[in-house]
């Protein structure tokens, strides 16, 4: 049993890495069929016009590796963007919005809407709007209440799972918005995920007769713990955590995530992650929803292979047990036969 059980674990790791291995080579030869000079064009005009001037500088050197034309307004633009004075114009109202209401409409909203939750206090203002809704005889939103529950008592409990967690909150921020229908499917999931672990009775009691000063939140804190089984999602934090580490940040991940309508998808799309890094967006974004599905489909057919060899592997042990165990038990009835010969 020992044996086999060893070898299970390193079946588990050798699918699990080779997969991701195997899958990058996959997905950078469906990036280079799917290329196209006006797919290029798009996606460069795209990062530029959203400032995601990282992004914009790759396609840019992408563009040029494949030799297309190069739009010198491009230049012109993120230069533009790249100065102190347009940064020092969007910042003060970007920041203000992300940490007062919890909006990522932008890369410094989303960075202090991320941040004021991983540091609890955008768990307090979501609790508090929660609340005074409770109060108010409203309908409790149960994915943002919950998030915020679950953040609150969670908090440096694992870096990577309250990562995870703080990008859920945004996820569950954009997935409430009648614009985001790509996220409804990873919406439905996380929702359900929630809904397992939170008793939301025992929440809205909590946060009806909650009072929001610190001594207050540190009791609601304590009460609300009762009421979470956090141990039931651990593993769907955690990978959700790893995606937003790995694929370089809150927004990348965001864009990840809509990919995502289940547990096989959200695990393709965390060895997508893991392999390609923050260059995963990019890998996505120009071989489409295919990236993603050739980690999912190499990872099940490995998973196949090391079946049928550990099903193999255990029928041979079973054969060569078989015929051991017959080779003993025929050379006893052959010792015994000569003995009572030999007493004759």
């Amino acid at each position: 049993m020992t044996l086999v059980s060893t070898f299970g674990m390193w079946a588990a790791y050798a699918a699990e890495y080779t997969s991701i291995y195997v899958g990058k080579k996959f997905a950078t030869l469906v990036v280079w069929w799917e290329r196209s000079e006006e797919l290029l064009r798009q996606e460069i005009e795209l990062a530029i016009k959203e400032d995601r001037l990282d992004d914009a500088f790759s396609f840019i050197e992408m563009n040029k590796d494949y030799g297309y034309p190069h739009d010198s307004q491009w230049d012109t633009e993120i230069a533009r963007k790249s100065t102190f004075f347009y940064k020092a114009k969007m910042v003060p109202a970007q920041a203000a919005r992300g940490l007062a209401y919890g909006e990522m409409d932008s890369p410094v909203s989303t960075t202090v809407s991320i941040a004021s939750d991983f540091f609890v206090i955008g768990d307090v203002r979501d609790l508090a709007h929660e609340g005074y809704r409770v109060s108010k005889g409203e309908e409790l939103n149960k994915l943002v209440a919950g998030l915020a529950a679950i953040g609150l008592v969670t908090t440096f409990a694992m870096p990577v799972v309250d990562g995870g967690v703080s990008f859920a909150k945004a996820v569950a921020k954009q997935v409430t918005k009648k614009t985001a229908k790509k996220s409804s499917r990873f919406g439905e999931l996380l929702t359900s995920k929630v809904s397992e672990a939170v008793d939301f009775n025992l929440l809205s009691s909590q946060l009806k007769k909650a009072e929001f000063s610190p001594a207050g939140v540190r009791r609601l804190s304590a009460g609300i713990g009762d009421s979470l089984h956090f141990e039931r999602v651990t593993g769907f934090f955690y990978d959700l955590g790893v995606i937003q580490s790995k694929s370089g940040g809150t927004r990348n991940a965001m864009f990840l995530i809509k990919r995502v309508d289940g547990g096989d998808s959200l695990q393709a799309v965390k060895r997508a992650s893991i392999g390609f890094g923050d260059k995963t967006v990019l890998m996505v974004r120009l071989g489409g929803e295919k990236v993603i599905k050739v980690f999912s489909r190499l990872f099940q057919k490995l998973v196949w292979l090391i079946g049928a060899i550990f099903s193999a592997l255990v029928f041979l042990i079973q054969v060569l047990v078989l015929v051991f165990t017959g080779t003993a038990s025929d050379r006893t009835s052959h010792v015994a036969l000569g003995a009572s010969h030999s007493k004759c």
